[in-house]
């Protein structure tokens, strides 16, 4: 049986197959030019983070105190995401506590109540400080997360004389760090003590920052502080949000932006600098007489420059040049003034600096128009879809900070109310209770900022078709706008009685019709010959 046919090289021996890559992906390829020297080492998710995090969160502060794009950027995600604060919408769970819909909505009610008076209380008894309500504690906890991608603090019980003993005190994260008696192990990650599953259950938390100036020796001493009492009352609240498996600190936002945010900066500085030069105006006068003469003149000497003068003088006199109603300015032959022109100093300035706001904006999770205040290319149908996009990204941080750091605070405050007798639950929850229902006890959401229209009209008309068809609720509507749906109902029922004693028909908002979008119905018609 004659073999199969071979290629032969130029020396007349088989040629050997030749292989499109050295690797089955691309990827992973050693010869690529563009991939040959990319050969990173590949960290764990907290080696990654340990090595890197002081110089890169002192980089990062650095930005917050200097550069005016990275420090608007984390003023617009605050707020938007937490705006003055969060309001409560308690939603005991009925079934795991035996209640009926009816009583676990009046329970829902008071504990809505009881954390409004907390969580507003102008004497601030809520912060360990006494300098914030709870709106602003959680604005300052929020703006730690952005800038070093964790939030931290301690839920401490001081009794001081207010309605509650229950207090929040924040903690700048880069306190957070493991004593140098204590070397980082598989028990001990960067200030975060880990149990055998690597749940944590303490932190190592230093007295004064490591950046204090004005700090003694203290700046040297850690504290160490268990996660939760033995009941499982929470006493430390560390909030991040992981991107890998076995990582136990925060990463932050500005981690990926940092070398380009820098670049910008100098880039802007540039600019700024060429228009100030560009600005000035100056005038030269350009002379066919020699500048040894002209150093000798105003040394003091200088024959030749006088007599230069008084020649011009003579031309002058000589032939003067008389328009009625016109200054004119005679130079002697051979002399030329030049104005330096203000240009723009680069005319592609602006786009260049679009694109890279774009980036930034995409890393941070904010879109560019929000992250420039630039709305002058934005039509209804773009705004509309940034507005769903982003809204999508904010919700989600909201829900992932609400349950991470604000719930065990609100859970904590549940659990003083109920056991301090302030707080009065029904009789049938005397078998329920708080510390082993408590998710039960403290099931709910929280109402952020309201998300704001683009087309009012057009937004409310679908908002009324989507509770009219049973695709939405009153409470989902009202909560997008950030407002809560019992106190819009129970706020348009005082007014309308208002109107009644006062003697005043009761008015209802007209029905609004569809609104025409400008484009027209796009259904196909019949024309008049057409048949069925």
């Amino acid at each position: 049986m004659p073999g199969l046919p071979q290629i032969l090289g130029p020396d007349g021996t088989p040629a050997q197959r030749v292989v499109a890559s050295d690797t089955a992906y691309e990827g992973a390829s050693r010869r690529h030019t563009d991939l040959a020297r990319f050969a990173p080492f590949n960290f764990s998710a907290q080696s990654a983070i340990s090595y890197d995090r002081d110089l890169l969160s002192a980089r990062i502060h650095d930005m917050a105190r200097n550069d005016g794009w990275a420090s608007g950027g984390v003023s617009r995600l605050v707020d938007a995401i937490i705006g003055s604060g969060w309001r409560l919408s308690s939603t005991p769970n009925a079934r795991t506590l035996g209640l009926e819909s009816d009583e676990a909505a009046t329970l829902g009610e008071t504990f809505e109540a009881y954390w409004q008076d907390y969580a507003t209380d102008p004497d601030c008894w809520c912060d360990a400080g006494r300098r914030f309500t709870v709106g602003g504690l959680l604005a300052l906890a929020f703006r730690h997360f952005v800038w070093d991608g964790e939030a931290l603090g301690t839920l401490l019980w001081l009794e001081r004389g207010g309605p509650t003993a229950t207090a929040l005190r924040l903690i700048d994260p880069d306190r957070l760090s493991s004593p140098p008696s204590r070397m980082d192990s598989e028990t001990l990650q960067d200030g975060v003590e880990l149990g055998a599953y690597g749940e944590p259950i303490a932190y190592h938390i230093r007295t004064r920052h490591p950046g204090d100036l004005k700090a003694t020796t203290s700046v040297l001493a850690w504290e160490r502080i268990e996660r939760e009492t033995p009941w499982g009352r929470r006493k430390v609240l560390h909030h991040f949000e992981p991107e890998r498996a076995d990582q136990y600190r925060g990463v932050s936002k500005f981690a990926q932006i940092v070398k380009k945010l820098r670049m910008l900066g100098r880039y802007d500085e540039a600019e700024v600098q060429a228009a100030v030069l560009n600005a000035l105006l100056a005038a030269f006068v350009e002379s066919p007489f020699d500048h040894q003469a002209l150093a000798d003149a105003m040394n003091g000497g200088g024959d030749d420059l006088d007599k230069y003068n008084a020649a011009r003088l003579n031309y002058w006199d000589a032939a003067p040049v008389q328009l009625p109603g016109v200054k004119l300015n005679f130079l002697f032959p051979g002399e030329k003034v030049t104005f330096s022109q203000a240009q723009r100093p680069n005319p592609g300035f602006e786009m260049f600096e679009r694109v890279a706001l774009r980036n930034i904006a995409t890393a941070l999770g904010t879109t560019y128009e929000q992250l420039s205040s630039d709305w002058s290319q934005v039509n209804y149908s773009s705004a509309r879809a940034a507005l769903i996009e982003v809204w999508r990204g904010f919700t989600a941080r909201q829900g992932f900070f609400g349950s991470g750091f604000l719930f065990p605070w609100y859970a904590a405050v549940l659990e003083e109310g109920i056991e301090t007798g302030r707080l009065r639950l029904p009789s049938k929850l005397k078998s329920k209770p708080f510390r082993h229902f408590k998710a039960a006890y403290c099931a709910g959401r929280w109402i952020g900022p309201g998300r704001g229209w683009v087309d009012p009209l057009k937004e409310a008309q679908a908002a009324s078709l989507r509770i009219a068809n049973s695709f939405s609720t009153l409470e989902r509507e009202c909560a997008d706008q950030g407002t809560d749906w019992q106190e819009v109902l129970q706020q348009r029922a005082r007014e309308r009685k208002y109107a009644a004693e006062l003697g005043l028909p009761d008015v209802h908002a007209p029905e609004v019709k569809a609104a025409d979008s400008g484009e027209g119905d796009q259904r196909p018609r019949k024309t008049a010959d057409a048949r069925d």
